[in-house]
């Protein structure tokens, strides 16, 4: 998991990789010292914590209609991508996107986020790629309308389309 989040203007949210990038933290495991393991987790779950405050609130500000797929993030826990999904306080970022979407009377909306990277998001044709094999493929061509899709952001322009009939169909 390389970005943690995807606007549908393009601009992604990279993954900070806490754990990953953390040398120190394995070689104070290795020596057996628990007192430094401990003080390196504290600062790691402080730096994210910092971190996953901060990109919220600034989302937030710019927008005034925030739209999610509704990923479990305790599904993907349980597959190959789980330190990735854990690393990344993904659940959390989302929980404290809603929270401050809320609090400064942003519209959130959760919305289901099947098929949205394999409809394309010009014409609502299928032809992205599928299954698990499609997840390597980060680019593809519509075949309807030839446009070139990255399959983030097409799928986040798909999710932002139905953030905006959910609200059409409450009648905002």
């Amino acid at each position: 998991m390389k970005t943690l989040a995807t606007c549908s203007d393009g601009t992604k949210i990279e993954a900070p990789r806490w754990y990953r990038n953390q040398q120190r933290l394995a070689e104070f495991q290795r020596k057996r010292k628990p007192r430094k393991v401990r003080k390196l987790h504290a600062k790691i779950a402080n730096r994210r914590l910092d971190f996953l405050h901060k990109e919220p609130t600034n989302l937030v500000n710019d927008r005034e209609l925030i739209v999610v797929g509704d990923v479990s993030s305790s599904k993907l826990t349980k597959t190959t991508m789980a330190k990735s999904v854990n690393d990344a306080g993904w659940s959390m970022f989302r929980h404290l996107l809603e929270y401050k979407a809320i609090a400064r009377k942003v519209a959130y909306r959760e919305v289901s986020e099947r098929f949205t990277t394999q409809a394309c998001s010009c014409r609502g044709a299928m032809g992205g790629p599928k299954g698990r094999k499609g997840l390597e493929i980060r680019e593809w061509v519509c075949d309807e309308c030839g446009a070139v899709l990255d399959r983030d952001v097409n799928a986040a322009l798909n999710i932002l389309r139905l953030g905006h009939q959910s609200l059409l169909a409450e009648g905002r």
